[in-house]
């Protein structure tokens, strides 16, 4: 098999890449647009001839800071240029091919496995109910990787293409990136969080971690710095977390002590924003304090809009509904956390749905006066309908209707 950076040079490379993004319909249409045209003009081809004779490397990429989602916390992200961004994303499509290297206990970013397929794994387990529980999160993962120990990571999986291994050692090697303001700074920039190859880096470097719990056949699951680990006494669970930490430390990283919990057989459990809890599953309080986050500031802000724009409240109402429709029920959007693809597959209660939708149509009508008060209710549910609402709940159902065999797959998990 020809090396990736080889088989890039190919139009009908690029032209598959396409493809398969619209019909996976995971492309906007400005992206379709900048891809299309990047693949028209062939635009890739100086690229990959200039990486396979080794006279050119990528730029510099830009290092920005940004808000992570839901929070008021900030983290680090890596952008190289356009072109040279979007390269990369046909290095990544094509990496998939050492998919079969990696660990079946490993659901992050991979197209033969998912957070669905871990969550209906975990709860395939034996005796589910009686087991300890141990959730734990990597801080700053990405970012905190150490590239020599990755590098080394991926001489083991990439194997058989040298010319591969050298560009992604180049990228990993480099140390440099620019701020927006064009000042240079080196720093550890680990797998460099938000390039598009960021993904594999994060999934291969604790391979070794994924195969120990393998072997010894723990119940354990990874999705990229989000492990869980099932033991059926306290003292394994124990014996598990230990060894957990010894390599994670040998691996040079931290693991975020805010996020280390450890739950008792018939206590609830959290994991990718689900929750475990009497046999149910459903979203977790800490997604749900998020989205209601989101919400309440959103409203505000298109309050605020309204007031300055002496504005109809119908247009700051439809404004507030679509934002969230576009989050809930998107299809077209590539972002994994489109609810209608990441949470109603694996949910098998309606509870924390009814009271998002209540805590939505509180703030829809809030936008009439800027207040919460018993006179918001002569808004009536019909009319926020007829400026689009979509209730979560019968979304949901719909949902479960139009995939009936998913629907009797998820209920078999039920007690």
């Amino acid at each position: 098999m020809s090396g990736i950076l080889e088989q890039l040079q190919d139009p009908r490379t690029w032209e598959a890449f396409l493809s398969y993004k619209i019909d996976h319909q995971y492309l906007s249409k400005w992206e379709r647009k900048q891809l299309g045209s990047f693949v028209e003009e062939q635009r890739f081809l100086p690229i990959a001839r200039a990486l396979l004779s080794r006279d050119y490397c990528f730029g510099l990429p830009e290092r920005r800071t940004v808000n992570k989602s839901g929070t008021t916390k900030k983290r680090v992200v890596y952008t190289y240029s356009t072109d040279e961004n979007l390269f990369l994303k046909g290095v990544a499509f094509y990496l998939y091919r050492y998919d079969d290297k990696l660990s079946p206990r490993l659901y992050s970013f991979r197209r033969s496995r998912s957070a669905r397929d871990a969550i209906y794994d975990i709860l395939s387990q034996k005796n589910r109910n009686t087991l300890y529980c141990f959730k734990a999160d990597i801080s700053n993962y990405f970012n905190s990787i150490p590239e020599e120990a990755l590098i080394s990571v991926l001489q083991e999986i990439i194997d058989d293409d040298p010319d591969l291994l050298w560009f992604l050692g180049k990228l990993l090697r480099e140390g440099r990136s620019r701020l927006p303001e064009g000042e240079i700074v080196t720093e550890r920039r680990g797998a460099m969080a938000g390039i598009p190859v960021s993904p594999f880096f994060a999934n291969v470097y604790l391979l070794s971690m994924d195969r120990y719990f393998e072997e010894k056949g723990v119940s354990y699951f990874r999705y990229s710095d989000d492990i869980l680990i099932f033991a059926s006494s306290r003292e394994d669970l124990d014996s598990y977390i230990a060894d957990f930490y010894a390599m994670t430390s040998s691996k040079e990283l931290s693991v975020n002590p805010k996020k280390v919990s450890i739950s008792c057989p018939g206590e609830p459990w959290e994991f990718l924003g689900f929750c475990y809890r009497d046999g149910q599953v459903d979203i977790s309080d800490v997604t749900k304090a998020k989205l209601k986050g989101k919400i309440r500031r959103k409203a505000r802000q298109l309050l605020r809009w309204k007031t300055r724009n002496d504005a109809t409240y119908e247009r700051a109402a439809r404004a507030l509904i679509r934002t969230f429709n576009k989050k809930f029920y998107n299809e077209r959007n590539e972002d994994l956390f489109t609810w209608s693809r990441w949470f109603f597959p694996v949910i098998t209660t309606d509870r924390s749905l009814r009271e998002l939708d209540a805590y939505l149509l509180e703030y829809v009508r809030y936008l009439d006066r800027g207040r919460h008060y018993k006179g918001n209710y002569r808004i009536t549910y019909d009319h926020i309908k007829e400026l689009g609402y979509r209730s979560l709940v019968h979304e949901y159902y719909s949902s479960r209707d139009m995939h009936a065999d998913d629907s009797s797959e998820t209920k078999e998990f039920s007690c």
